[in-house]
C-alpha cells in the first residue's frame, strides 16, 4: 500500500484538482470532478479490501497462512528451504 496505494490515491485525487481540459478540476471551478475522483478512490479501496480478504480466507482454508510455532522457533530458512542464511 505504501507505494502503489499512496501514490495512486494521491494521483487520482490531484487529477480532480488540476484537471484542465474537458472535465476541468477544482482549481478551475469544477468541484464535481474532485467528488467523482474521491468516489472512485473509495470504491477502489473497498473493492481491493474485499478481494484481499477473500483471497486470504481461501488461502487460509487451503494451504494455511501461518507456520507452526515449532517451525518458527527452528527458523523458516531451515524448515522451508533446508538451509540457514546466517550461522550466528
Amino acid at each position: 500500500f505504501g507505494v502503489h496505494g499512496a501514490g495512486g490515491i494521491t494521483g487520482a485525487l490531484l487529477t480532480g484538482v488540476f484537471a484542465s481540459v474537458g472535465a476541468t478540476g477544482l482549481l478551475l471551478g469544477n468541484s464535481h470532478q474532485l467528488l467523482l475522483q474521491i468516489e472512485g478512490v473509495v470504491i477502489t479501496i473497498i473493492y481491493a479490501s474485499v478481494c484481499t480478504i477473500l483471497i486470504g480466507f481461501v488461502l487460509d482454508r487451503t494451504m494455511g497462512l501461518k507456520v507452526t510455532e515449532s517451525e518458527e522457533n527452528i527458523g523458516l530458512d531451515k524448515t522451508c528451504h533446508g538451509e540457514t542464511a546466517y550461522n550466528i
